[in-house]
């Protein structure tokens, strides 16, 4: 018996994919899991994986060939024929399935070859609706981004096992999900656990967002061998916007594939040279359909641009481009700040050479000192929003200040760290030791002691505030458990500045409270009268 296998559908807007290469040969055998081809859609590149032991019988396309989703790409034997209509991109004739509704427990995927775990950043289905193949039921933070995982077969959510922010295993159990008896067949679930088994007991710790990651490696083209470049869409639409020629750039993906980290650290080193800032390190975030506006994301005091990693991928998700660089004397950059000014002065330069005119600056902290310098030397800026500024009155944790910039060992930065936020925050040894061996190198002394004193803050923006609000939409965000700056500071701003209190948010509002901070980006555009 033979099956055709067809194009499969691997996303929501896929509609075709182009045959990047056969992984095996016709008449080859393969085990269940092992990939049979490489697919490259609007979105990404993917192998599809055996999801029996069979024989590639015969290959209907050729690499390079565009096939739209449903067509037959390949002639299938053995028991992977057997099982052909278990897989959603495969057809078969002369067999009738039955589709009884059975309910099954959907474990957590594997979305990248060093995929250990991921984070649930949310469901984008509710419980109880239905959905079907290809429609988005879930966002997953990896090791390397933040991506949707699509449905592969119709059926309905049942119960949701774990919420968002919580970190899980590969293969751990998500959430309960009702489908068609021959969808019950595929991979991507796990046993059912016995019962008094709770599922949060799969649960690993969730990673500290201000883990320090390696930038990613350029080498000229004469170090990789001759023939075509392999890159995923993606990377490829981003090295044409940024200028970037990908031959000279050096794949981390699989079999040397170029891949978005890829060109970014390509666009990071270019960056360093044309604007003479050691090694910024930056995201700029694909934004679905036509770009409404473009947001520059500014950390602060200790921080470095992983601490805006979900509120930048939120904006991303909302139509703006983001770019996140590491300020002066933080994380992977070089360049030191022995000053407020010296905080903010390489910020033009950055901009400049990336082609990027912000129309939107959100700052935390320390990091509003920069973006209100900034704000009033930039044309075309709509809109300011400070997260916890500083410079708004006198009193703040020197404790915290003092404490941070005089090299903490990671038992006493686990201290101090704690002081950030409302919610309980899992921190992990590995991250915390990260962030103290970069304090460790006393970057941040100098800096400390031009902004703030044993009297308090040395810095006052309440003046320039006043003057950007004339022409700039300018709103503050404080929560209200904030144990660093007092938010009651906000009573020396003009009536011309928004004030947004958070209740059950502490001086990082927008990890105590994510929805809520990202969701004055959704419900106010950038450009709407105030």
């Amino acid at each position: 018996m033979s099956a055709l296998l067809t194009m499969p559908r691997l996303g929501e807007t896929m509609e075709e994919g182009r045959i990047v290469g056969w992984l095996i040969k016709p008449g080859q055998s393969f085990k269940r899991g092992e990939p049979i081809l490489e697919v490259e859609t609007d979105k990404t590149v993917a192998e599809l994986p055996a999801l029996a032991d069979g024989v590639l019988a015969e290959t209907l396309v050729a690499p390079g060939d565009m096939v739209t989703v449903g067509a037959p790409i390949a002639r299938l034997a053995g028991g992977a024929a057997e099982a052909a209509p278990e897989h959603p991109g495969t057809v078969k004739t002369g067999q009738t399935e039955t589709s009884g509704p059975v309910v099954r427990t959907l474990a957590m995927p594997r979305l990248g070859e060093t995929m250990d775990e991921g984070k649930i950043v949310g469901w984008l289905v509710e419980t109880g609706a239905s959905f079907r193949r290809g429609e988005a039921l879930l966002e997953i933070e990896t090791d390397k981004t933040i991506a949707e995982f699509p449905a592969l077969f119709d059926g309905r959510l049942v119960e949701v096992l774990v919420e968002p922010g919580t970190t899980l295993a590969v293969g751990a159990p998500l959430a309960r999900v009702e489908v068609a008896a021959a969808s019950a067949k595929l991979e991507g679930f796990v046993d059912d656990a016995p019962d008094g088994l709770d599922a949060a007991e799969e649960v690993v710790p969730a990673p500290e967002p201000a883990a320090f990651a390696p930038a990613p490696t350029v080498a000229a083209a004469a170090s990789r061998g001759a023939g075509p470049v392999r890159a995923t869409p993606i990377a490829r639409r981003l090295a044409a916007r940024r200028g970037l020629d990908l031959a000279g750039i050096t794949g981390t993906g699989r079999r040397g594939r170029i891949e978005m980290r890829d060109v970014e650290g390509a666009a990071t080193a270019t960056l360093s040279r044309s604007s003479g800032v050691s090694t910024i390190a930056f995201d700029r975030l694909p934004a679905r359909g036509e770009a409404h506006g473009r947001a520059l994301l500014l950390h602060g005091f200790g921080g470095d641009r992983t601490t805006f990693a979900g509120l930048s991928a939120a904006l991303a998700r909302t139509g703006f481009e983001v770019l996140v660089p590491d300020l002066p004397g933080h994380g992977d950059t070089r360049a030191d700040a022995d000053s407020v000014a010296g905080l903010a002065a390489p910020l033009d330069a950055l901009l400049s050479a990336a082609g990027f005119a912000p129309t939107e600056i959100v700052a935390h902290s320390l990091g509003s000192l920069a973006a209100v310098a900034l704000a009033e030397r930039l044309h075309g800026l709509q809109r300011l929003t400070l997260l916890a500024p500083a410079g708004l009155g006198l009193e703040i944790d020197e404790a915290f200040v003092s404490g941070m910039a005089a090299r903490p060992s990671p038992g006493a930065l686990r201290h101090l760290l704690r002081r950030l936020t409302a919610q309980p925050t899992a921190l992990s040894d590995a991250a915390v030791a990260a962030l103290a061996a970069s304090l460790g190198e006393g970057r941040l002394e100098a800096l400390a002691a031009d902004a703030f004193g044993p009297g308090g803050q040395r810095v006052d923006i309440v003046a320039p505030l006043t003057r950007l609000a004339q022409s700039v939409e300018v709103r503050v965000v404080f929560g209200l458990e904030d144990r660093i700056i007092p938010w009651r500071q906000v009573a020396a701003l003009p009536s011309s500045v928004a004030i947004h209190l958070v209740a059950g948010a502490g001086h990082m509002p927008h990890w105590d409270r994510p929805a809520e901070v990202a969701a004055l980006f959704e419900t106010t555009r950038v450009g709407t009268a105030r």
